[in-house]
C-alpha cells in the first residue's frame, strides 16, 4: 500500500478516535404564571412566574452536576439588563429540573417585564447553550381547584376534586411526593423535593397507580406519609397539551395522605398551613354529614370560615382508642365543656341555630394512630344551610388546661340537659 493511502487511513483513525464535543442540552424550557397553596414540603406559599426547564444536562456526563443558569431580560423602562439566577431544583422523578421565581405583587398590575421575552442561559466551564421563554399577553394567576376529597382502597386511593370556581383549564396534573425523601437543606445531603410520581389528566379525578411511579427502586408502599399535589392547568393555546412549554398559569394546592388496610369512605381533605391548621374548602348542603381528617392529635379545634354556615352536628370516630372524647363549645371568652365522655359513632346536635366553632379532647396519646394517616380521625360534620365549608381543623398537641370547677359544675348541668336532648330527640 503507498505510504500516502496509509498516512490518510491513519489520519481517519485518530479523526474517529477524538471524542465528540460535550454540550448543555436544554428539554422543554418554560415560563408561565403559578400560584401554589400552604404546604409542609417547603414550597413558598403565593403567587409567582416560574421559568426554567424540565432537564438541563452536559451531553458527556448525562448530568446536571455543575450546570448554572442565569435568566435575563432588557426592562422596559430604563433599558438595562436584568438578570435572575436559575437553580437546580431536583427531585427522584424530576432529577434534572432547573426553575426560579420571580414573586408577584399582591396587588396592582403587573410589571411589563414579566411579558417581555425572557433568555435562559445555562453555563459550565466554556460550555453555553440558551433558550427564550416568554408569558403570552393577557396571561393571568388561577384558582386553585376545590373539595379535594380521598375515596377507593388502600391499594388504589382515589382522589377528587372540582375545577376553580372563576377560572377555565384545559387539565390537571397530580404530582405525589414521598415525604420522607424531601430535603431542602444542602448541609444535609443532596436537595431533593420528594417528587416521585407525576401525571397529566384532563379528568378532575385519580386513582393512585403503582405502575405509574417509575423512578427506578422505587415503590408506592402502605404506611408511607405522602403529600399529593393537584394542580389547575390553563394552556397557552387553550388546547389539551398540558407540557410545561404549552402552559400559562398553574395553581398547585396540596394535601397529605398515607395508604393503610383502611378505606371505601370518602373523606375530605385540607389543606396544612404554615401555622399547623389544616384548612378546608369544599361545597355544603344542609344536614349532609361530610367526613373530614386531617393529622392527629390529642384534641382538635374545628372552626368555620367566614360566610360559611354553622356546624349543626359532628359524629366523632368509634374506633379510636375507647371511643369516649369530651365536648367542648365557645362561650364567648372561653371553652366549656357541654359532653363529658361523649360516645364515638353518635350524632351530637348543636340545635337550629348551630355553632360556628367546637373543641373536641380526651384523645389518648396511647392509641397509636400514624399521624400521617387520613382515617386515622375521621369527623363527621352537618351544616346548618347551603354554601360552602372554608374553615379549619386544628390539632391540640398540648394539654388543653382546665376550666375552673364552677364552670365545670356548669358545664356538667349543661351537657347533662344536652345529652337528654340528644336521648330524647
Amino acid at each position: 500500500m503507498p505510504s500516502s493511502v496509509r498516512f490518510a487511513l491513519a489520519g481517519l483513525c485518530l479523526a474517529a478516535a477524538v471524542p465528540a464535543q460535550a454540550e448543555i442540552v436544554i428539554t422543554t424550557p418554560f415560563m408561565n404564571f403559578e400560584t401554589r397553596a400552604q404546604n409542609t414540603l417547603g414550597f413558598l406559599e403565593g403567587a409567582y412566574v416560574r421559568f426554567g426547564a424540565n432537564s438541563v444536562v452536559d451531553s458527556a456526563t448525562g448530568s446536571p452536576a455543575g450546570i448554572s443558569g442565569v435568566a435575563s431580560t432588557i426592562d422596559v423602562f430604563g433599558g438595562g439588563l436584568v438578570e435572575r439566577t436559575v437553580n437546580a431544583n431536583p427531585g427522584p422523578s424530576i432529577p434534572n429540573f432547573f426553575s426560579r421565581y420571580l414573586t408577584l405583587p399582591t396587588s396592582g398590575a403587573l410589571h411589563p417585564n414579566l411579558f417581555q421575552p425572557w433568555t435562559l442561559r445555562f453555563s459550565k466551564g466554556n460550555e453555553s447553550a440558551s433558550a427564550q421563554v416568554q408569558l403570552p399577553a393577557g396571561a393571568r394567576p388561577i384558582g386553585f381547584v376545590n373539595s379535594i376529597a380521598l375515596a377507593g382502597t388502600a391499594a388504589a386511593p382515589t382522589f377528587s376534586w372540582t375545577p376553580p370556581a372563576q377560572d377555565q383549564v384545559q387539565g390537571y396534573r397530580v404530582n405525589i411526593f414521598d415525604r420522607s425523601l424531601v430535603n431542602n437543606d444542602p448541609s444535609k445531603g443532596p436537595l431533593s423535593n420528594g417528587q416521585v410520581m407525576s401525571r397529566d389528566l384532563q379528568t378532575p379525578s385519580y386513582t393512585v397507580d403503582p405502575a405509574h411511579f417509575t423512578v427506578p427502586g422505587y415503590a408506592f408502599e402502605f404506611g408511607k406519609q405522602y403529600t399529593i399535589e393537584i394542580s389547575a392547568l390553563q394552556t397557552r393555546d387553550g388546547s389539551t397539551r398540558t407540557n410545561n412549554s404549552n402552559l400559562q398559569s398553574v395553581a398547585r394546592v396540596y394535601a397529605e395522605f398515607t395508604p393503610t388496610e383502611t378505606g371505601g369512605q370518602q373523606v375530605q381533605l385540607p389543606a396544612v398551613r404554615a401555622d399547623g391548621a389544616f384548612e378546608f374548602n369544599f361545597a355544603v348542603a344542609v344536614n349532609t354529614t361530610y367526613y373530614i381528617d386531617p393529622l392527629v392529635a390529642v384534641g382538635y379545634d374545628y372552626q368555620i370560615g367566614a360566610g360559611d354556615p354553622n356546624f349543626r352536628s359532628v359524629v366523632l370516630p368509634s374506633d379510636v382508642g375507647d371511643g369516649l372524647y369530651d365536648l367542648w363549645l365557645w362561650n364567648g371568652s372561653d371553652w366549656w365543656l357541654v359532653a363529658p365522655d361523649w360516645l364515638g359513632g353518635r350524632t351530637f346536635d348543636f340545635g337550629l341555630a348551630g355553632v360556628d366553632r367546637f373543641r373536641v379532647t380526651g384523645i389518648e396519646a396511647g392509641a397509636g394512630l400514624d399521624p400521617g394517616d387520613t382515617t386515622a380521625f375521621v369527623t363527621g360534620v352537618a351544616f346548618t344551610g347551603d354554601g360552602r365549608f372554608t374553615g379549619t381543623q386544628t390539632p391540640l398537641t398540648q394539654e388543653v388546661p382546665e376550666p375552673p370547677a364552677a364552670a365545670l359544675l356548669f358545664a356538667g348541668l349543661a351537657a347533662l340537659a344536652l345529652r337528654r336532648r340528644q336521648l330524647n330527640g
